[in-house]
């Protein structure tokens, strides 16, 4: 596990000193943190989050940019990896719901155009490299899908109806079947 606490330094209000950050990874056998020593990114905590091969990989963001933190456990380090401009140039920011995931053995990021009801995925191929994301589809517009639930080890991705019934996408097949199950 690893963890980002915010602190100020001198004992003044918070809002005149600017915070700091100390990151540190949590041993299960010697069962106490101790603190990472690396130049690490600022970062707001995103809940959106996912873990692949010893890399735990998180969502962050500046005023201009929108960018992959990659803490790799066994090196002790932290890659960024830039978002390409592609992937949300043309969308409204505050319109998107953002996820990170995994799929196909890849590190995914899916924007889901709410307004208009499509879905841009993009999958990495190399930590720190931005030219290496890939757009894989554009799904939609499909205006009765709602949003993002999962995605599966063979290719679907999980998603929830408006009307809350279960569909999934096969990224294989390009085709999109609908459960007969609610989800509440």
């Amino acid at each position: 596990m690893i963890r980002c606490t915010r602190y100020s330094p001198k004992i003044v209000p918070i809002y005149h000193v600017p915070s700091e950050h100390l990151w540190e990874m949590y041993s299960l056998n010697s069962n106490s943190w101790k603190k990472i020593d690396a130049d690490v990114p600022h970062s707001y905590c995103s809940i959106e989050h996912a873990y692949l091969n010893g890399v735990c990989h998180w969502l962050d963001k500046t005023e201009t940019d929108v960018y992959l933190v990659s803490f790799d456990f066994c090196k002790e380090s932290f890659i960024t990896t830039p978002i390409p401009s592609y992937v949300y140039d043309s969308l409204d920011f505050h319109l998107v719901r953002r996820r990170l995931m995994v799929l196909n053995g890849s590190i995914a990021f899916m924007v889901h155009d709410t307004e208009a009801s499509t879905f841009h995925i993009s999958i990495l191929g190399e930590l720190g490299v931005k030219e290496s994301w890939t757009k894989l589809f554009v799904v939609g517009p499909l205006p009765c899908l709602g949003h993002f639930v999962g995605a599966g080890k063979k290719g679907n991705i999980l998603l929830r109806k408006k009307d809350s019934e279960l569909a999934w996408f096969d990224l294989i097949t390009g085709m999109i079947g609908v459960t007969t199950e609610r989800f509440y």
